[in-house]
């Protein structure tokens, strides 16, 4: 998806392992191959670039350990038998920076950058308080409750986004909870109370109630005259939003 891009930028909201992240960079690193690129992208110059938005400083430790062997090593052999040393987390450690930059076949720019509230940033980019050039994609893999204030960001500006560009949500069926949340009126939690595991019902009602919230996304994402909605059954389910 990211090859196939016009320039090969992509804002990725989430990092979690870094997986994602790496194949957006190998993405976007055929892309700036294709547009015959010269100069490795940056966060503001433009160019194949991926920028990635976390939290969490231990995702953020792993994140950075995968991305800095496929920078070094590529992601032939020798990558792939360092990478999977990485195996055992108990020897990475938490990411104790606020960024962190890579260079992926000296013309793919990578940012982990580690934030408190990844929609506050966003819509600081919107507003135009952070320096960056715009993305083709934005990939959202970040909280689930907050789906519709990314997408109505991300569409009300081209600051972010570009006009035309990709708004790829995944988890939209949420463990394919969301079909039967969709062929009622919701969930209704009250069923569970039979259960004698108590921390098994706890997670049953979570995740009901993400899907609920995964259910109502999709209704109100497919009405929207701002946007094109493609909603693949791929794993745990992938919307492909496009920008008009």
């Amino acid at each position: 998806l990211a090859s196939t891009s016009r320039e090969g930028r992509i804002l990725e909201i989430g990092t979690f392992t870094g997986y994602a992240t790496a194949c957006f960079l190998e993405g976007a690193a055929a892309a700036g191959r294709c547009l015959g690129s010269d100069v490795v992208g940056s966060r503001d110059g433009g160019g194949p670039f991926v920028l990635s938005l976390e939290r969490d400083r231990r995702a953020l430790g792993l994140a950075s350990s995968h991305l800095k062997v496929m920078a070094d090593l590529g992601i032939g052999v020798e990558g792939g038998n360092e990478a999977s040393k990485l195996r055992d987390v108990s020897q990475v450690k938490d990411f104790d920076g606020e960024s962190i930059s890579f260079t992926y076949n000296n013309i793919a720019g990578c940012e982990l950058l580690r934030v408190n509230d990844a929609l506050a940033t966003v819509e600081e980019m919107a507003l135009g308080n952070r320096t960056h050039a715009a993305f083709d994609i934005v990939f959202v893999d970040a909280d689930k409750t907050r789906l519709m204030e990314y997408v109505d960001v991300l569409v009300s500006t081209d600051r972010v986004l570009k006009k035309g560009g990709l708004i790829v949500v995944d988890n939209v069926l949420w463990k394919g909870l969301v079909l039967d949340a969709s062929s009622s009126n919701g969930y209704d939690s009250s069923d569970d109370e039979s259960s004698q595991d108590k921390e098994l019902l706890k997670k049953n009602r979570r995740a009901r109630k993400l899907a609920n919230k995964m259910h109502r996304f999709n209704s109100a994402v497919v009405k929207d005259d701002r946007v094109d909605v493609l909603m693949m059954n791929l794993r745990d389910g992938l919307s492909m939003i496009r920008k008009r």
